[in-house]
């Protein structure tokens, strides 16, 4: 009789030691969801911006006359450039009937048939190279060609779009390291009340001689074990959320190569990594918590 209780009190401590560890792995999956959340969030206004600042275009106004070799040979150059990420050509007739739908005038008949729009080459050029000094260092490359008349873009637009992707990357470092912390205290609390149900054991442990190393380490590996799966567990929900949002909202570019490799290799690669280390982490500052205290402390 006395064996089956022992062996009841045994498979009882049994599924509460593994229905805490499956807790401490939700607990801690949630709260690196919500820091895949935030990452996710500052990928996409990052990709937002991009796309903001790749609108804006650089007009590059030709001389009448062009001739189409000298056009076609210009073109290839430029599109060669790694600053380009694409340029069209706008003849003086496209011109017009642009002018005409973007303002309802019609131009030629108000000059008796004088169109007096130059033919021009539109430019859109990669986000890294959209700076004032980088923007000036082009404009000033391409007027060396003999056939350019004019170059303008509308520099006060790419002003406001690069201060407030400036600001946007100042609260996000700001709100990421406050939600670092937040994470790290709620994990360890998570992992330290658990360590805290095996407090007695360590001091066991120690009655017998066992060192430090030696009663640290299943400790460790346990909570290794637990970043590890809370991080898979994060990462299927955070692509879960994805999934469903990319499914109900039209705006979220989830097939952007760019984006799709930051998300993939960034996030949900970083979630599993901080998941580890604030596992492994964890469990290494709540083990020396109890492993300094004498049985008068750990009852308390």
């Amino acid at each position: 009789m006395a064996y089956r209780v022992k062996m009841g009190e045994m498979t009882y401590l049994r599924r509460r030691s593994r229905a805490n560890f499956v807790t401490a792995i939700f607990s801690i999956a949630l709260v690196l969801f919500f820091l895949g959340t935030f990452a996710t969030l500052a990928l996409f206004t990052k990709a937002f911006t991009r796309s903001a600042k790749e609108s804006i275009e650089m007009r590059v106004a030709l001389y009448d006359g062009v001739g189409t070799p000298q056009l076609q040979a210009f073109m290839e150059s430029l599109l060669a450039q790694p600053y380009v990420l694409d340029a069209r050509y706008i003849s003086k007739e496209e011109a017009a009937r642009l002018y005409l739908e973007r303002t309802g005038e019609d131009l030629l008949a108000s000059l008796d048939g004088i169109n007096p729009l130059p033919p021009e080459v539109r430019i859109r050029l990669r986000s890294l190279y959209l700076q004032a000094d980088s923007v000036a260092v082009i404009q000033s490359q391409l007027k060396e060609e003999i056939i350019v008349s004019d170059i303008s873009i509308p520099t006060w637009l790419l002003d406001v779009v690069n201060q407030n992707a400036n600001t946007l990357a100042i609260a996000a470092l700001l709100i990421g390291g406050v939600a670092i912390l937040i994470a790290f205290y709620l994990i360890f609390g998570t992992i330290r009340l658990a360590i805290y149900a095996k407090r007695l054991t360590i001091r066991s442990m120690q009655l017998i001689g066992a060192t430090k190393s030696f009663i640290r380490r299943p400790f460790l590996r346990r909570g290794l074990g637990q970043g590890f799966l809370a991080g898979l567990l994060a990462s299927v929900m955070l692509l879960g959320m994805l999934y469903l949002l990319d499914t109900q909202i039209d705006l979220l570019n989830l097939t952007d190569q760019e984006f799709f490799n930051s998300f993939i290799v960034g996030v949900l690669g970083s979630i599993i990594a901080f998941g580890c280390i604030l596992g492994f982490l964890g469990s290494y500052l709540a083990v020396n918590r109890y492993l300094g205290q004498d049985l008068d402390e750990l009852m308390q």
